[in-house]
């Protein structure tokens, strides 16, 4: 398939392009900074420099696209990089009609707060994360409201371990065993089999060990 990526040099990024060019897809990785993935080459790989806010870029790069990913994010102060990028994301794949829309938010983001641990709720994302998810609350309904067929995802706290391919996956959380973690390459590895894959089609998963 023809995949873009957006936020294709961040942790998460990276493992979606990455992964995707292992599976043999073409793709397209729409980035502000370019050189961060000067140490990736490959054949089917097409490098677009551009910013996820630039509304003419983004409906450039989404031309001809069979599916687009995002995995856009910001640091824990004050932003609206995730709505806005998302934003100029929807607009551009409505006007181009291209559908497929494969979202990386984040798991406590809408109805999954409430089943956030206390110490998690009211601690780590009341007071740290706040800005984060105040930028998520505000980027969801983005996509949620469009025309698209869209998936988001929400993982809990991500890290750098390697890709398993073993984790759980759903719409609640009822089950206490689920780990509060994932490695970024898993939450990229059950991203891209979202493309294909219409389980959770305008649904909002979580992804957890």
């Amino acid at each position: 398939m023809k995949l873009l990526i957006f936020g294709s040099t961040g942790g998460t990024g990276r493992e979606l392009l990455t992964q995707a060019l292992e599976q043999g897809h073409d793709v397209v990785a729409y980035a502000r900074n370019p050189g961060k993935l000067d140490d990736i080459k490959h054949e089917k790989l097409q490098i677009v420099h551009g910013n996820v806010l630039d509304r003419a870029g983004g409906e450039s790069a989404v031309e001809g696209q069979d599916a687009v990913l995002s995995a856009i994010g910001a640091d824990a102060k004050r932003t609206r990089l995730r709505e806005e990028g998302t934003r100029t994301i929807v607009e551009a794949m409505q006007k181009n009609g291209i559908r497929r829309f494969i979202c990386l938010s984040s798991f406590g983001v809408g109805d999954s707060r409430i089943e956030l641990p206390f110490f998690t709720r009211y601690i780590i994302v009341a007071i740290f994360l706040r800005h984060a998810f105040a930028d998520h609350e505000r980027q969801e309904p983005l996509v949620k409201q469009s025309s698209l067929d869209w998936t988001i995802v929400r993982p809990p706290y991500l890290t750098d371990a390697p890709r398993t391919g073993s984790y759980q996956h759903g719409l609640t959380t009822m089950d206490k065993r689920i780990k509060g973690k994932i490695s970024r390459a898993d939450v990229a590895d059950f991203m891209l089999k979202q493309v294909a894959d219409d389980t959770y089609l305008h649904q909002t998963p979580w992804v957890s060990y």
